[in-house]
């Protein structure tokens, strides 16, 4: 018996006539009240994906042309990608998930002795570095005579970085937690400066210009991440090496080609552009990162 499917003569939501799927004056999916389950699983993966293939329509544009997804949405060529700011969080989630889920892979060269070296043969600065390094690597192996000296270490630290080392020696795994789930809002905070930064170099944009450039432009960074963590799960040392090798390459050639597509120039200017714009941007990114690692020591 085939299911039929009821059309609703006016929009539920503004009561608008409807000539189709969609409402033509509010933009709602014509959907019955009351839906049922297959129905919300259908319209979460709509928010998500997008409609009419516009996910795979998107990744395609940022990962094949850089920078033409910028062109676009600046041309006003939108209607088949999803929305940047949508781009971004996807790409970020994705990668935060894929990161957080991933198998530790010990790489050629990497000790993975532990804290073998006796602490009297090392300076105060090298113990507290060998105690934190232990209490967040899993395989390594902290004693509580070795907490209990590296916190007493710490507290001859500066007073700048004494909460967060402290935190780290004594209560390792929430400081990680603490990390992981400041990294994203820490990055998101950041796109504006970064685009702040861009302006400086190219003044006869707008500044919304340069932030639809920095959203693309992170949002490939988080995907080229995320295929290198992905890497991870073969747990075959040589594969993550390569893959991870290709995205460190892979991100600065992309960006070159993005400023070049977007902004135009020559080479020689993009890159010398380019290099003034990444150390900033850097010198900001470690202040950001400092902070972010000083309110996590003192929040909880």
């Amino acid at each position: 018996m085939t299911e039929s499917v009821t059309r609703s003569i006016a929009c539920l939501n503004c009561g608008a006539p409807l000539t189709g799927p969609f409402c033509a004056e509010c933009g709602q999916r014509d959907i019955p009240p009351y839906p049922s389950t297959r129905e919300l699983v259908v319209d979460a993966f709509w928010e998500l994906s997008g409609w009419d293939g516009r996910f795979a329509a998107t990744v395609r544009a940022l990962v094949q042309r850089p920078g033409m997804l910028t062109r676009e949405f600046l041309e006003g060529r939108r209607a088949r990608f999803l929305s940047p700011l949508r781009l971004y969080l996807l790409a970020s989630l994705a990668y935060f998930v894929i990161a957080a889920a991933t198998p530790d892979v010990r790489l050629p060269g990497k000790n993975t002795n532990g804290l073998t070296v006796s602490a009297t043969a090392k300076s105060r600065p090298e113990r507290v570095a060998d105690a934190v390094s232990g209490s967040l690597d899993k395989s390594q192996v902290l004693t509580s005579a070795d907490r209990e000296a590296a916190l007493k270490d710490i507290e001859r630290a500066p007073a700048l970085i004494r909460p967060f080392l402290h935190k780290a020696v004594a209560d390792p795994t929430g400081f990680k937690r603490g990390i992981v789930e400041a990294m994203p809002r820490m990055l998101f905070a950041l796109l504006p400066i970064f685009a702040a930064i861009v302006a400086v170099f190219y003044r006869r944009r707008k500044y919304p210009e340069h932030l639809y450039f920095a959203i693309h432009l992170h949002a490939f960074m988080f995907l080229a991440l995320s295929v290198a963590a992905l890497s991870k799960f073969t747990r075959v040392p040589t594969i993550v090496e390569a893959f991870t090798l290709v995205s460190v390459l892979w991100i600065p050639v992309y960006a070159t080609l993005s400023f070049r597509r977007v902004y135009g120039g020559s080479i020689a200017m993009t890159l010398v552009k380019e290099v003034a714009i990444g150390t900033i941007y850097f010198a900001v990114s470690v202040i950001a990162f400092i902070l972010t690692l000083y309110w996590v020591s003192v929040a909880g």
